[in-house]
């Protein structure tokens, strides 16, 4: 035989506790990490509270240099680099003159000028490449003099382009000699 089963409720009966359970376990799960988070977040400004000071400081210490590079860099537009330069390179020419050894010159004039040639006078002139021009006015005892030393001048490595200027007889038989050579020196003092 079957059993009577005898249903008396109004409506039928469900079974919500399975629901309860996991909806008070849900929100037990979120309270616990909503702690957490609140906890890390506490954690993470305790931790770096000396960090963000110390890139604030380098972040204002950044906008102070750019500042001061943009007030240099306003100073320097307002310069004259024209009139900079050409002090400058008076300047150098000035350096190069007063380092130039006069002593070595005149003994490489004594070997390269020939026996009977005289030297009256020597005028340099400094170029920016370290070069130095003389301007030299000699006397030579014959007409083969100004020959000579310009063969002499060009046979030797501290002299170059040796070319007469000018040569004049005079009376006495002696031979007023200008020419132009140049000299690089054994240390060269380039103006640059």
């Amino acid at each position: 035989m079957k059993p009577i089963h005898l249903n008396l409720a109004s409506r039928p009966f469900r079974d919500y506790r399975p629901v309860y359970a996991a909806v008070v376990v849900m929100a037990l799960l979120t309270a616990f990490l909503a702690l957490n988070n609140v906890d890390t977040l506490l954690k993470y400004r305790s931790e770096t509270k000396t960090t963000r000071g110390d890139i604030a400081l380098l972040e204002q210490q950044t906008a102070d240099e750019q500042s001061k590079a943009d007030a240099l860099t306003q100073r320097l537009r307002g310069v004259d680099l024209k009139l900079l330069s050409t002090q400058t390179e008076f300047a150098n020419a000035q350096l190069a003159e007063r380092a130039f050894s006069w002593s070595e010159l005149l003994d490489r004039l004594e070997r390269v000028l020939p026996d009977d040639v005289r030297l009256q006078s020597v005028s340099p002139t400094f170029d920016k490449d370290g070069l130095v021009h003389l301007s030299l006015m000699c006397f030579a005892k014959s007409g083969t003099g100004l020959s000579a030393t310009i063969n002499r001048f060009n046979g030797d490595p501290y002299f170059a382009n040796a070319f007469p200027a000018s040569e004049v007889a005079d009376p006495s038989g002696e031979h007023r000699i200008t020419l132009g050579v140049d000299y690089r020196p054994t240390i060269s003092r380039s103006i640059e």
